[in-house]
This record gives structure tokens, sequence and C-alpha cells, in this order.
């Protein structure tokens, strides 16, 4: 196993498969809704993770892709399947030892969907900086969501952490180190895809220290897989 240490300015995180694992949940809503349209969603669900609910539909059935229709679709997601997801271990620990005007969420779902899960599921607040479908034209791994959120963290030097080939190649798209989460994907998998650090879950991930005026936040990732 590998150690890292890193310094960084912020960390920027998607939200399912990172934060948290809903995947069981996004593929029973996706299966369920092509059985209603006449869609095989094994055929959806190749390309479908970590990308926006709309760019799907307008892929499969562009006739109902609007923002408004998306957002409907994805409230229905907490509300219906939050019985089988599970919090990604450390995420509380980590969430409470990052510095609150550090860190942001940049995810492909919809705010609905996203603070819904964050309210009734992780039991913790946005963070100032939440970037969901509705704030970049494109989605992942389009990079605008990531470099949005940098923007207004005001970051130069930042760490992306995300689980799926798409939200990678979009960090790497921003600039960022991408710190790869084998959660859906198998450690292989997500380094081929491109990401700098690969751990099995944020219990490897350590704050070691804040310094607010030099804006240093200092990391060590500990028995990393890559």
């Amino acid at each position: 196993m590998i150690n890292h240490n890193i310094e960084t300015e912020g960390c920027l995180f998607d939200l399912d498969g990172t934060l948290m694992l809903s995947t069981n949940c996004v593929e029973k809503f996706w299966h369920e809704w092509g059985d209603e349209n006449g869609i095989d969603a094994n055929e959806i669900l190749k390309t479908s993770h970590g990308t926006r609910t709309i760019d799907i539909l307008r892929e499969w059935k562009p006739e109902v892709a609007t923002e408004k229709h998306s957002a409907e679709l994805e409230a229905t997601i907490p509300v219906k399947y939050a019985s089988y997801a599970v919090p990604v271990p450390g995420v509380h620990e980590l969430r409470d030892a990052l510095p609150p005007s550090q860190w942001a969420i940049v995810t492909s779902g919809t705010y609905p969907m996203a603070s819904g899960w964050l309210k009734h599921f992780l039991k913790f607040a946005p963070p100032d900086v939440f970037i969901t479908a509705e704030s970049v034209e494109k989605g992942k791994p389009d990079p605008s969501g990531y470099k949005l959120a940098a923007e207004k963290l005001h970051l130069s030097k930042f760490l992306v952490f995300e689980d799926a080939p798409a939200g990678i190649a979009a960090g790497k798209a921003a600039g960022a180190t991408v710190i790869g989460m084998a959660t859906t994907y198998d450690g292989e998998t997500v380094k081929n895809a491109g990401a700098d650090i690969v751990i099995k879950d944020l219990t490897h991930v350590k704050v070691k220290g804040w310094d607010a005026e030099n804006k240093k936040l200092s990391l060590v990732f500990e028995n990393c897989l890559y």
C-alpha cells in the first residue's frame, strides 16, 4: 500500500459514489423508467453513471428532455429508494475536519435530488458552493462544473474526488489532481481512467493542517491502492 502527502488549497467532491453510494438506487430508478418507456435500462446504464439525467433523456427520449422534467424525475429518487443507499465510510469525519470555506460539491444530479440526499440521508447542509446539473450548460466529462466551483472558492490548486470515468475526465480537464474512489469501479479501472491517486473510501484521507493565512491545506492519503 502507498501513502501520499499533498498540499493544496481546497477539495471538490462528486456526490454519488464519492460521498454516498446510491448506485443501487439510480439503477432501480432507470430500470423502472426504462420499463415504463420501452427502453432497455441495461443499455442506459452502460454510460449513465456520472452523467446528468437531462443528458440521458436527450439521448434516449429527447421529446421529454427538459430541465423541469429531469428535476421532477430526480426528486423522486431519494424518496423512493433511500433505503438502498449507504454513506461512503469516513464521509462525516472528513467533512468535519475540512475548513468550510475550502470544499464544495460538484454533482451531475439536479438540485432537488442532490439536496434531498444531503438533507435526508447524509444529514448535513449543502456547502457554500454547491454545483448541480442546473449550474452549468454542459455536464461531465466537460470540466465546467469543477471550473465553476474552483472559481467560486478562489482556488488555483485543488483536488477533485471522483468515482466515475466521466467525472475523472472532468477533474483532469479542470486542472485538478484527481483522487479516484474505488467505490463504483475497481481500483485499476479508476486508475486507468486517469486518477492520480486511488483510495477505497474516505477513511484513507486525513486532514493534517490548515494554514488560513497562506491558504495551504495539508492532507495525507494512507494505504492507497495507487
